[in-house]
């Protein structure tokens, strides 16, 4: 006989499943990127995320990697890859105070205008220059 733990762990996780796809089996996206949060500028790697990236992102996602993080963010195709492969943005983005990205001991996250102009970046085509 199965413990009930088991059952309820069972239960939950193909409920987790069924919430997290659509019809069609595919997943939903975490996030919705606003086709052009910032009209008036073609945001750029170099530009206006590397600084964000370095200021806020490589106390642990730097070389060599700190506090268990799982990547490097060091140069523009890891931040790329990190956009594309493993939804960068929604770990900004989130207002989880569990998830957000930079951790923060006050459980806050980056301003929105920062988010903002990653968002933009993304938005405009992942431009390096």
């Amino acid at each position: 006989m199965k413990s009930p733990t088991l059952l309820l762990l069972c239960a939950f996780t193909m409920i987790l499943i069924g919430c997290s796809s659509s019809d069609d089996g595919t997943t939903e996206p975490d996030v919705v990127i606003d086709p052009d949060p910032i009209p008036e500028q073609t945001s750029t790697y170099i530009g206006h995320v590397k600084n964000i990236i370095d200021s806020n992102c490589l106390e642990c996602h730097g070389s060599p990697l700190q506090n268990s993080a799982p990547m490097e963010l060091v140069t523009f195709q890891q931040v790329v890859n990190a956009v594309n492969d493993r939804n960068l943005f929604s770990f900004i983005n989130t207002t989880n105070a569990f998830n957000v990205m930079p951790p923060s001991d006050e459980g806050g996250r980056m301003p929105q205008a920062t988010i903002n102009i990653v968002e933009d970046w993304i938005a405009d085509g992942l431009l390096e220059q």
